[in-house]
């Protein structure tokens, strides 16, 4: 309808001058007249508009896809850089050594029965865990009985677990000894732990479960947590996760509730009621769980991979980190993601790793 009065106004305009052209002419005229007219101005801004958004997304996608295709590039080329020099992680290995005296390979064994002493067999699992059998349920160490005691080392770059003669459940972290009775006596179960371990205590009234480190004690009945006591960090750290624990250190005990975290730093304890739990058991489930300062993530690679760390930086400056890595990966690759924090920078030479600006 508006298209044909602009037809007419355009034959009034014109009257017996209007020249002699084609119909198509005639049209293509009235076109631009038409499009011309305001009230299409909105609909032609809008038009430019869509065009600048398409041509917008266009250079968008391109540049995205420079970028995904730049990041490949920049992580395969940071495998390449590592790949003669590259650590794989560590895995389920230890050493078992018997009361007396042997020693196990536990990583080049077959599964089946290992060793049988006091009434007790140990077997490996099909799954590698280590366990401990009583032949005799009823049977206990005596006042009178010679304690024997057999030991369980990790390496760096190790782990293992072990079910004790009492049914309790021990993870080892690396680099961790565990030493313990071969038969627990009738009324206390005691062992000693230097390292890492994550226990699911088997519960018993009648005999309450002590747990030693180097800092400090853990006494239980039947409990989960995880106890931290290595001899090159500050700190020696219990978190519970389930039951109650009383820790002592330093001549000083605190009562742990689930959730919280007690830690002994220069003889002084203290707890955290918010501790995180993810965190603390973290190498247990298989992943690194960072929240800390630089020595200690740097601890906890060098133990996992087997590596020396040294420095170019001061250790201590203060710089925390966080994030959370599989430590399935390569030692490259968790460096990598270290180094995109922009903070710090690595160097491997054979087994070791130095730290830079």
């Amino acid at each position: 309808m508006e298209k044909a009065l602009l037809e007419t106004w355009y034959l009034k305009q014109h009257g017996e001058d209007l020249p002699e052209i084609s119909v198509l002419e005639k049209e293509k005229q009235l076109n631009e007249i038409w499009l011309n007219l305001p009230i299409h101005a909105k609909e032609r801004k809008i038009n430019m508009l869509w065009r600048k958004i398409a041509v917008s997304a266009i250079v968008l996608i391109t540049i995205g896809i420079a970028g995904i295709l730049y990041t490949q590039k920049d992580i395969h080329e940071s495998e390449n850089r590592y790949a003669v020099k590259d650590i794989r992680p560590g895995e389920n290995k230890a050493i078992l050594t018997l009361a007396d005296g042997t020693k196990i390979n536990l990583s080049g064994k077959a599964s089946g029965l290992l060793a049988e002493q006091s009434g007790i067999k140990i077997t490996k699992a099909s799954d590698g865990q280590l366990v401990y059998t009583v032949t005799d349920p009823g049977k206990h160490l005596s006042a009178d009985d010679e304690e024997q005691f057999n030991t369980i080392e990790t390496p760096v770059g190790g782990q293992y677990m072990v079910n004790l003669p009492d049914g309790t459940k021990v993870w080892l972290n690396a680099a961790t000894t565990l030493k313990y009775p071969v038969q627990f006596s009738k009324n206390s179960r005691s062992v000693k732990l230097i390292g890492e371990g994550y226990f699911e205590v088997f519960h018993d009234q009648e005999r309450p479960f002590y747990v030693s480190g180097t800092n400090q004690t853990v006494e239980v009945l039947g409990t989960h947590f995880n106890f931290m006591d290595y001899p090159d960090e500050t700190v020696a750290k219990t978190t519970l996760v389930e039951g109650s624990v009383k820790v002592i250190g330093n001549k000083k005990s605190k009562i742990l509730i689930p959730g919280q975290q007690s830690r002994l730093i220069n003889g002084r304890l203290t707890v955290a009621d918010q501790a995180d739990i993810e965190e603390a058991i973290a190498w247990k489930n298989g992943y690194f769980k960072f929240n800390e300062d630089l020595r200690s993530v740097m601890n906890k690679i060098s133990r996992w991979y087997g590596v020396d760390i040294s420095y170019e930086i001061d250790p201590d400056a203060d710089l925390v980190f966080g994030g959370k890595i599989s430590r399935t990966r390569n030692l490259s690759a968790v460096l990598k993601i270290i180094e995109y924090t922009g903070k710090v920078h690595f160097k491997i030479e054979e087994r070791r790793v130095t730290v830079t600006k």
